[in-house]
């Protein structure tokens, strides 16, 4: 299905921690629940999920971020042992590596505590330093932007050297302002992060006008909308393709966005067609949400879904 390629995931880097347990009373203290904790499990977040989900899909990975030099970092490291990434962290000894604790009690999250530094880090120039090293080598560059701190302020200088090197460049953003993105090959906003920029989707209409403004105002070869329920929207040159979401349980929306960045890189990466990309991606989105916490879909589970379909 997909051609071994090299992938440069540059991005926010997370380690997510899900503690597991059962609940049957309530807090003498106050009106919340007692979970009684019977299992702790990390995996690999944000960017690292991305990347995860691109070695799992076959690809030559290395992965790249701004963390601290603390016990998140050495359980992510841990965990993406696992994987044949090649995971090189640009250790910022003044701020902590971004954690998201999970709190789930009889299968369902109760809460989640997040412990972030974000935008305290001046380690940008070093990012930026192996970034360009390592993309000399790749095949495609993803940025996956979760408004941390890390892609922001290198974006369009590996945008600009991925342009002059004839490699794409796509990216999962995140933020209010999105100039920085600018001449990037796609960029990939959910329905959410789409209003936040161009204001709320009145209908289809409304829709597809500011989604061709966008394209326009950023300069970019494509723009791929996801819509949850109602599917992804695809602007490209001047057309507009859409793709019907598959009618599944939604179980957990965590990392879904990660698996349709991933799915794109490797497709595109391995010279398929937008079109077949998005598809792609669609079914991947699907067997996603049907999973608690992060996962990553294999060419097999993709393969067996459109047997099924």
């Amino acid at each position: 299905m997909f051609k071994k390629k090299n992938i440069l995931v540059v991005g926010d880097i997370m380690l997510d921690k899900y503690s597991h347990g059962t609940v049957s009373r309530v807090s003498p203290e106050a009106p919340v629940p007692i979970v009684d904790i019977k299992k702790i499990i990390f995996k690999p977040g944000g960017a690292s999920n991305v990347a995860q989900n691109l070695s799992a899909l076959g690809m030559n990975v290395t992965l790249l971020g701004i963390t601290g030099d603390d016990y998140e970092l050495k359980e992510l490291i841990k965990v993406l042992r696992l994987t044949d990434i090649k995971f090189d962290p640009v250790k910022d000894l003044s701020i902590r590596t971004t954690l998201k604790s999970r709190i789930i009690g009889n299968d369902q999250q109760l809460m989640r505590l997040d412990h972030e530094d974000r935008d305290k880090s001046n380690m940008h120039g070093e990012l930026l330093k192996r970034a360009i090293k390592y993309a000399k080598n790749s095949d495609l560059i993803v940025l996956s932007d979760y408004d941390k701190g890390s892609v922001k302020s290198v974006a369009a200088d590996i945008i600009n050297f991925a342009n002059k090197n004839n490699i794409k460049v796509i990216i999962d953003p995140k933020g209010t302002d999105y100039s920085m993105y600018k001449n990037a090959y796609m960029v990939k906003p959910n329905e959410l992060e789409f209003s936040m920029i161009m204001g709320k989707i009145k209908n289809k209409k409304d829709m597809i006008a500011k989604g061709k403004k966008l394209k326009k105002d950023l300069q970019l070869d494509t723009l791929l909308l996801t819509l949850g329920k109602n599917g992804m929207a695809l602007f490209s040159k001047d057309s507009l393709l859409t793709f019907a979401t598959s009618r599944k349980d939604v179980y957990d929306v965590t990392g879904a966005g990660d698996t349709v960045i991933s799915v794109l890189a490797a497709s595109l990466a391995s010279n398929k067609t937008l079109k077949k990309s998005c598809e792609l991606a669609n079914i991947a989105a699907g067997l996603s949400i049907q999973q608690l916490g992060t996962v990553s879909i294999s060419k097999s589970d993709i393969n067996n879904a459109i047997r099924k379909s």
